[in-house]
This record gives C-alpha cells, structure tokens and sequence, in this order.
C-alpha cells in the first residue's frame, strides 16, 4: 500500500456511510494497513452522529483485526473565524481530529476569508492535526500564505482522493497543493474520506498526482504509520 494509515474514514455513524468499525478493520488488515482514522462528522452535519457518539468512542477497542483504530471526528469549520463544532470538552474524547468546510455549514466563501480563516484555525486550535480536503475549489485560498502557517502549527494538509475523484477541478488544485507543500517542506496526508470498507487505504488517483509532481514520500506523513502514531502522542499521552 502507498500509505500506512488511513487518516480519514467514515462509519455507518455517518449515515451516508455504509460500514461498520469491524468491516472496515477487517478491510484494512487484508489490505496490509496498520491502521485508520474513524472520523465521522461532527453535529453540524445533517446525518452527523449525536455527540454522545464520540464521548463514547472509549468502547471501541484499540485494535481491531489486528489494526490500529484511532478515535477521531471530521470536524466542521463554521464560520470565518476558524471555528469548529466540537467544544473543547468534547475534544477530550478524540485522538485525531480533521477539520474541513462543508456546504452544507458554510456556503463559497471568498478567497480572503478562507485564508483568514484557515490561518486562524491553525493557530487558534491547537486539538485540530488535519485540514480536510483543501484542494476543493469552493473554497480558494491563498495556500502559500497558508501553508506556512499550517508548517509553523503542525497541521497537516490533506490530499483527499475523494475529492479528486468526484470534485470538478480537484486535481489541478491538488497538483498546486502538492508543488507549494513541496517548495515549503509542508508534510501531507493522503487520505480516501472513505464511506464504504473495502475502500481504505485505497489512493491511486492521489498516488498518481503525487508521482507526477514529483512529491516528496517522505512528506507524506501517513506513508509511515509510527509517525503518525508519534504525532498524536505528543498531544495525548495515554495513546497507546
């Protein structure tokens, strides 16, 4: 597998997603991963689970199948200033937390007020690692200014293959992504945003653009599940 991890899944708790923790370990296993992110939607989402979902996530065993599960949320940005629908309180019950617009929460935003507000967000929340499909053209940035913050912040940009595969104009954004996080030294993560098992860890599209760039695999931060996991004891020191 090009990747290790998978650092953004969703679970039936998303209920536009269509399988269950246990389906999507045993996928992982038989794929080779070590691990994934299971990253359901925070409330702002229509079909998001209750947030009782992720103050319970201590249920769910640390490994299943033999694989790593990281309890995490998409969180969702919910305005300019880069906030996000996940109090601090409930933060406490997550390891990873990936933070992306959606329409649905915020409509187009114009490309001043996404860079404020991904700048912001960066410095401001320290409990966000990821900021989720970037590279989606309704939300423009300027991604050098960005970037360099998000570098100084330890967030992680996201190279999301969803999005390349069913987002108009993804790809051509995401190959600039790739060049500027280059030219930075900015480490990414290339995730599936995956809603059905047998989809994890499964990146060809993002593998193939990250070839072509000529993308460093060595910023690919989740190209090695121990960096991962090093990350997220820096801030959690019970994660085992």
């Amino acid at each position: 597998m090009f990747i290790e991890l998978d650092t953004h899944f969703h679970t039936v708790a998303s209920t536009h997603a269509y399988s269950t923790v246990k389906e999507i370990a045993q996928s992982a296993a038989e794929s080779g991963l070590k691990g994934f992110a299971m990253t359901d939607h925070a409330p702002s989402i229509w079909d998001a689970p209750h947030v009782w979902h992720f103050r319970n996530l201590k249920v769910i065993p640390d490994y299943i199948c033999g694989v790593r599960v990281i309890r995490g949320v998409e969180a969702n940005i919910t305005d300019f200033e880069g906030n996000i629908d996940m109090s601090d309180f409930d933060l406490e019950f997550v390891d990873w937390v990936v933070a992306s617009y959606h329409s649905v929460v915020v409509d187009n935003t114009e490309k001043r007020d996404c860079t404020d507000s991904y700048i912001r967000l960066a410095k401001n929340n320290p409990c966000v690692d990821v900021i989720g499909h970037a590279g989606d053209p309704h939300y423009p940035f300027d991604m050098e200014k960005a970037f360099k913050v998000f570098k100084e912040y330890e967030k992680y940009v996201e190279i999301n293959e969803s999005a390349l595969l069913h987002k108009k104009g993804s790809m051509e954004l995401n190959a600039e992504m790739l060049r500027i996080c280059k030219k930075l030294s900015v480490p990414v993560v290339v995730n599936t945003d995956g809603h059905y098992c047998d989809l994890v860890g499964r990146v060809p599209c993002a593998e193939k653009l990250i070839e072509e760039t000529g993308f460093p695999k060595e910023l690919v931060a989740n190209s090695c599940a121990d960096r991962i996991f090093e990350h997220i004891r820096t801030k959690h020191a019970d994660f085992i």
